[in-house]
């Protein structure tokens, strides 16, 4: 495109210089020649940022293409002569692959480190977090003790406490709010080195390596580590349930008895007794555990085998230990003694506190027994010690399933690394080539950024009789035309493409930086400024501008003064690098790598900063690097190009300068003439992300019921609905993650913005996004849970008998989508909620039982498959639904509410214009 764009222009000076033109006018300034190379530099500009915002993984590649273009299209009007064109050309693309190619060998020679390498130490790390994750939930459930749920009582209630135990109260809640940072720090740090791994495993797949495992056995222990993750991470949210136990308002009115001191003192007890045989076990099984990530290590061959000790034959044969044969056997005797263990307990638990069915967490559920299921003679305060009591089991039942699959989930990783330790997989290296599958999917995510799925609306594969799929399984509707009947309207969908490119953000993006540019090239193109825009080397302004813009104004802001910083930085370090040695050659070459290395320690300790960091160490490089070349060419032959010569102390300040210049115009571009801000940027990826919610949720709904019903079809058969809907869930779940993290991103950028106006909400967006997070948590919980139901019911007919007793004709979690929907749209136009707007409070899966399904949730059958899945499901809705009412109520005090009521001396009195004067949530039936 260089090559094209400079011989172009040198065809355009010939056609416009006289024949007999004398040398300095046939070789001198041409705006013909001129015009062509900014036209070609504003097309490639425009096309390589335009690719760059649409394309993430085209950074680095993008960046390269920018410095290529601005050197070749700024010294392109130079060029009089075909010949002068293609030695120019050849001689700068020869430099960028010398470049290139250095680097390569480098990195395949010097200290390689492959992306297999970097994905198996990112495995190391996942499965050391997890044992170390483990033991801090461990001392978590000690802590619980202290939680809200075990002493509801309000710190400071001068009708029970005195001064001295009021004080010991605050400790003990201090202790379990720092067990519970701890926890969520811990399950925090999992789901980072989760999102590594998805990304390194990407690469390590398609990389031809010479080892042991295949880029099958890659994609199998990415997908045991995805199934340990989701059970794992869940275990933060135990200390989030518990406090919201304590503070749900749908107790029943007599629930207050239990604050009678007596009363109280009985449940604290009940349930401290509960905690320490629940640390019993969960000590015993996580020391377990732990021995079994040691084994997984040893037997992939991450980590040496230890050596054996010798065994007491007296004491008889010992367990197996991590590395030896038969570990998977004894994990898997261990995981069925604590299921065992468990159930019984809390079987005689229940049955000493007569609660005959664990789902009694509100009255609703406890009336809708049958009567000859109550005890008789019950009391409104037993009924409300019962309601109490199975919310706390409920805790305690969601703990050990969570446990139980992370140590199912631990089995299925041990069983493959014993596999693959046994059949000769490490007995010897092999060279490995990717799949032709892995290279073509690899070739259609850069052509189009993420793989395409077309679906029919009719999918007759899974069963004799036609299933029709919902609307959200076909493309999205356009409201302002209908689909397409002739092959005209087809023909005219796809010229329809074109304005809707035009008007992406991607393209607006690729203008301003495109605009930004010229602004300052059109210097280059000048006959009055040409000679200064040459000899001042302002081409790297340039480089500046086009590699630092960004399409917000807050990182506009941190790129703009990161820029500063670091480029001053490197042209301290040059300095030093310069007259530390006394200008001596070759104790400059000596000390240059080390300064190299000190700027990319921070690329790869902080890559957030790359651009900052890049640039300052270009200005250490293109300093000491001119100086030296100057010294190996001459003076003659470095000043050749028309750049006169600088001395280090001269050159070092024109180069901050013209990286000073390049970054305040880039940030200038940036904010005229309309910033695109932080702030309106996190409003619209919350708005998507809050729709982005309510499909996730819907399909989350749908998949639970196909599971449930067994309707699905083989999940093994890509055309399967309930598979379809599996890929579409997990997709929804990936595009969910990645709004969440942007969204983090911008909060992180919203103090650099220039405040004009009143401040931004940052506290209520935070409060926001998290818990969008904790929805999004809690639903990936459900769909994990629901996983177990095809298995359940081939082994036992419980699940179908549960299924039969269930209405699905009016679901519950159907309006809470609809409300995430309707709140997305008025976040993302900022528009006000409509009036009396509030979550639905029944979504619940016990709460669809019909007839005498109560008795179907007896604690008789704790152990039948699927239960216990039940219950997880059960609590997690219940957290769904305090968080979607958090979230109601935050968003209205963003946008408002549609309410034109009237009232007098007091906002919230009785005499209104409309209504009756009550407020919003007591006027809603």
């Amino acid at each position: 495109m260089v090559y094209l764009g400079i011989w172009a222009g040198v065809k355009a000076r010939q056609h416009t210089t006289p024949s007999d033109a004398p040398l300095s006018v046939a070789h001198g300034y041409n705006s013909s020649a001129s015009v062509v190379n900014a036209i070609f530099l504003m097309v490639n500009m425009f096309g390589i940022n335009t690719l760059r915002a649409s394309r993430v993984s085209l950074k680095i590649p993008a960046i390269h293409y920018t410095i290529f273009t601005l050197v070749g299209f700024t010294y392109g009007p130079q060029q009089a002569t075909v010949e002068h064109a293609r030695r120019f050309t050849k001689e700068l693309l020869y430099a960028f692959l010398t470049g290139q190619a250095i680097s390569t060998g480098v990195a395949l020679l010097i200290i390689p480190v492959s992306s297999r390498k970097v994905f198996f130490g990112g495995v190391i790390g996942f499965l050391q977090s997890c044992r170390g994750l483990l033991k801090t939930q461990l001392v978590f459930v000690r802590a619980l003790e202290h939680s809200k749920m075990c002493d509801p009582r309000p710190t400071g209630d001068s009708t029970t406490d005195t001064a001295d135990e009021d004080k010991i109260r605050a400790d003990q809640r201090a202790i379990f709010n720092k067990k519970l940072i701890a926890l969520k720090k811990a399950s925090t740090g999992i789901l980072l080195q989760g999102a590594k791994i998805r990304d390194d495993v990407i690469f390590a797949k398609r990389e031809t390596a010479y080892g042991n495992l295949t880029e099958t056995d890659i994609h199998h222990i990415y997908q045991f580590l995805r199934e340990i993750m989701i059970p794992i991470s869940g275990l933060s949210t135990i200390g989030d349930i518990a406090e919201r136990t304590s503070q749900e308002k749908n107790l029943p009115n007599s629930a207050t008895g239990i604050n009678l001191e007596g009363t109280f003192q009985d449940e604290r007890k009940e349930w401290l007794e509960m905690i320490n045989t629940v640390h019993g076990s969960f000590d015993n099984m996580i020391q377990v555990l732990d021995e079994s990530i040691l084994h997984i290590l040893i037997s992939l061959r991450f980590m040496p085998t230890p050596a054996t000790k010798l065994e007491d034959v007296e004491k008889g044969p010992a367990d197996p230990r991590p590395g030896q044969t038969g570990f998977g056997d004894f994990l898997q005797q261990k995981i069925e003694e604590f299921r065992e263990q468990r159930s019984t307990h809390l079987r005689l638990w229940a049955e000493e506190r007569g609660l005959s069915s664990v789902f009694q967490t509100t009255t609703k559920n406890y009336t809708s027994l049958p009567t000859e299921a109550k005890p008789k003679g019950l009391s409104a305060e037993a009924t409300a010690r019962e309601v109490l009591a199975s919310k706390r089991l409920h805790v305690i039942l969601y703990m050990e399933y969570l446990l139980y699959s992370v140590s199912m989930a631990v089995l299925k990783l041990v069983r493959f690394a014993e596999t693959k330790s046994s059949d000769g997989t490490f007995d010897k290296k092999r060279i490995i080539v990717p799949k032709l599958k892995t290279l073509v999917k690899w070739v259609r995510g850069l052509i189009n950024g993420e793989d395409t799925d077309p679906t029919a609306n009719v999918d007759t594969s899974a069963g004799v009789e036609p299933v029709y799929l919902g609307d959200s399984f076909q493309a999205p509707r356009d409201p302002e035309h209908l689909p397409a009947k002739t092959r005209w309207q087809v023909i005219g969908n796809y010229i329809r493409v074109i304005p809707r490119f035009l008007s992406s953000d991607s393209v607006r993006f690729g203008v301003r930086v495109t605009i930004a540019v010229m602004s300052i090239a059109v210097m280059c193109y000048v006959r009055q400024t040409h000679r200064f825009f040459v000899r001042q080397r302002v081409v790297w302004c340039l480089i500046m501008i086009a590699i630092g813009m960004n399409p917000s104004s807050g990182s506009a802001v941190f790129i703009l003064v990161g820029n500063l910083v670091v480029t001053f930085t490197g042209m301290i370090g040059a300095y030093i690098n310069w007259y530390i040695v006394d200008q001596k050659t070759a104790g400059v070459i000596v000390l240059f790598p080390f300064f190299l290395m000190f700027y990319f320690y921070f690329v790869a300790k902080f890559p957030r900063f790359l651009i900052p960091i890049v640039a300052g160490c270009l200005t250490h490089v293109l300093i000491i690097g001119y100086e030296l070349q100057v010294r190996v060419i001459g003076l003659e032959a470095a000043t050749a190009t028309g750049q006169p010569y600088y001395p280090i102390y001269k050159l070092a300040p024109y180069r901050l300068l013209t990286v000073g210049a390049g970054v305040v115009v880039a940030y200038i571009w940036t904010i005229f003439p309309v910033p695109i801000t932080e702030a309106s940027v996190l409003r619209r990826d919350l708005g998507g992300s809050l729709f982005m919610l309510a499909k996730y949720l819907s399909s989350v709904t749908a998949t639970v019921d196909l599971r449930l019903r067994d309707e699905g079809g083989d999940a093994s058969v890509a055309s399967s609905p309930l598979r379809r809907l599996e890929k579409m869930m997990r997709e929804f779940l990936e595009k969910e993650v990645v709004l969440l993290n942007s969204m983090r991103q911008n909060l992180a950028f919203v103090p650099w913005e220039p405040k004009v106006g009143g401040d931004f909400p940052t506290k209520i967006y935070t409060v926001l996004v998290e818990e969008v997070q904790n929805v999004t948590n809690y639903l990936t919980i459900i769909a994990y849970a629901s996983e177990s139901f095809l298995t359940s019911r081939a082994k036992s007919p419980w699940l179908a008998q549960f299924a039969s007793h269930r209405s699905s004709s009016d679901h519950e979690s159907h309006k809470v989508t609809t409300l995430l929907a309707l709140l997305s749209a008025s976040l993302a136009n900022g528009q006000a909620l409509p009036p009396y707007l509030q979550a639905p409070t029944g979504f619940r899966i016990s709460d669809e039982l019909t007839g005498d399904g109560g008795t179907v949730l007896d604690l008789r059958n704790l152990n039948e498959p699927g239960f216990r899945a039940i219950a997880v499901i059960e609590v997690a809705q219940r957290c769904v639904v305090g968080s979607s009412e958090r979230i109601v109520d935050l968003v209205r005090e963003l946008v408002g509410e549609l309410d034109f009521s009237y009232s007098v001396g007091n906002p919230s009195g009785n005499s209104t214009l409309l209504g009756n004067g009550a407020s919003g949530k007591e006027r809603v039936d």
